[in-house]
C-alpha cells in the first residue's frame, strides 16, 4: 500500500513509518519545510510539503495514496486558539481532502484515551463506553474524532485511541526515567490510580494491521464501531510505574512520593502561567492536572487483539528496552 504519514517526523510518526516500510508498505511523509527529516530518507520514503492546516497542500499530498494515517497534532498549549485548529480543524481539512480523491483513501486517525476519557466504574474503558472527556484535550481530540467521522460516508474511517505512549524517542516519559534513576517518583495525588501505557512500536504495528483488517465506522452506527484501544495488558498503578521504571534501569529502590491535589493544582497553575507568560508549551499545565486528578486512565485491548491481531509486548520488557535506548543515546548515564 501508499501510505500518506502526518506528523511521520514526530517520537510516533518515526515508528510508524518504520513499521510500513518494515511491512512492505511505501510510506509518504507530509512535512512542512523546516522539518527534521533525519533518519526518515535512509527509511526510503518520500515526502509531500504541506500542512494539515493549509487545506490547498493537502490535495496533492494525498493524491494516489491508498491509506492516511493521522497523526499530527497540537499537545501541550491547550490555552492557544491553534490548539483547537490544528487539532479539529486539521482532521477536518485532511478527511476533506481524501473524500475529494476519485477513490478516497482509508482514513486512520490516531486519537488518544483522553477523548474516550478516564475508566468507568473501576474498570478498564472499552470501545462500547460513551466518550466522557475529562480535559479540553480530550474533548478536543473527541472532535476531532467527529470531524472525521463526519466523512465516513464517503471515505472508510477508523479511530485509535492510544493511552500514554512511550518508547525509544519520547522525551515525555523520559522525565520519569530521570527521576526514578534518581530514586525519586513523584505520583501527583493521594489516590491510588491505574493507568494503561503502550509503545510506540506496538502501537505502530496496531495501526498498520488496521489498514487491512480494521473496522470502520458507518454514520449511525452502534458506539466504538471502527474505533480501537491499543494498550500492553498490564495496567500499574502510577506508583507502580515509577518502581517498574527503576527496576528496568537497575534502580533497587524507589521513593515514591505523593502529592496533596492542592500542591499539584498549584504548580499546574504556575507552571501554565510561565507557558502563556512566553507562549511556550508546557507539558505541566491546568489541562493535565484535570486529567492526573479524574480516576483511572485504563483501557482494554481485547478488541485490537481479537480484530488486529494485535499481541504487545510486556510491559516491563519494552520499559527495559527504552531505556537501554536512553543510555545508548546518552538522554540517561550509563
Amino acid at each position: 500500500m501508499q501510505v500518506l504519514v502526518t506528523g511521520a517526523t514526530g517520537f510516533i510518526g518515526r515508528h510508524v513509518v518504520r513499521a510500513l516500510v518494515d511491512a512492505g508498505h511505501a510510506a509518504r511523509c507530509l512535512v512542512r519545510p523546516t522539518s527534521d527529516r533525519s533518519g526518515l530518507a535512509e527509511a526510503g520514503v518520500t515526502f509531500a510539503v504541506g500542512d494539515v492546516g493549509a487545506p490547498d497542500t493537502l490535495g496533492p499530498a494525498v493524491e494516489g495514496v491508498d491509506a492516511v494515517i493521522h497523526l499530527a497534532s497540537l499537545l501541550k498549549a491547550p490555552w492557544k486558539r491553534a490548539f483547537h485548529t490544528v487539532n479539529v480543524e486539521g482532521t477536518r481539512n485532511l478527511a476533506a481532502a481524501c473524500a475529494a480523491q476519485a477513490e478516497p483513501p482509508l482514513h486512520l486517525v490516531v486519537s488518544s484515551l483522553a477523548a474516550g476519557g478516564p475508566a468507568p466504574g473501576g474498570r478498564p474503558r472499552v470501545e462500547r463506553d460513551g466518550a466522557a472527556p475529562a480535559s479540553i484535550y480530550g474533548r478536543v481530540k473527541r472532535d476531532a474524532e467527529q470531524a472525521a467521522v463526519g466523512f465516513a460516508d464517503r471515505v472508510p474511517t477508523t479511530i485509535v485511541r492510544p493511552p500514554m505512549v512511550f518508547g525509544e524517542g519520547d522525551t515525555s516519559v523520559l522525565k520519569i526515567y530521570r527521576s526514578a534513576l534518581r530514586g525519586l517518583h513523584v505520583v501527583p495525588t493521594l489516590r491510588t490510580s491505574r493507568v494503561s501505557l503502550v509503545h510506540a512500536a506496538d502501537l505502530a504495528q496496531a495501526l498498520v494491521a488496521a489498514l487491512r483488517t480494521g473496522e470502520r465506522v458507518t454514520p449511525g452506527a452502534p458506539a466504538g464501531q471502527g474505533v480501537y484501544y491499543v494498550a500492553a495488558d498490564e495496567t500499574p498503578t502510577y506508583g507502580e510505574l515509577g518502581r517498574w521504571i527503576g527496576e528496568s534501569l537497575g534502580r533497587a529502590r524507589v521513593r515514591v512520593v505523593r502529592l496533596p491535589r492542592g500542591v499539584t493544582f498549584a504548580a499546574a497553575a504556575m507552571s501554565e502561567a510561565v507557558g502563556r507568560l512566553k507562549d511556550t508549551p508546557r507539558v505541566l499545565n491546568l489541562d493535565k492536572y484535570r486529567e492526573a486528578t479524574a480516576g483511572d486512565w485504563t483501557c482494554d485491548a481485547g478488541k485490537a487483539r481479537a480484530q488486529l491481531g494485535f499481541a504487545p509486548a510486556p510491559l516491563t520488557d519494552r520499559l527495559a528496552q527504552t531505556a537501554l535506548w536512553y543510555r545508548a543515546q546518552g538522554w540517561l548515564p550509563a
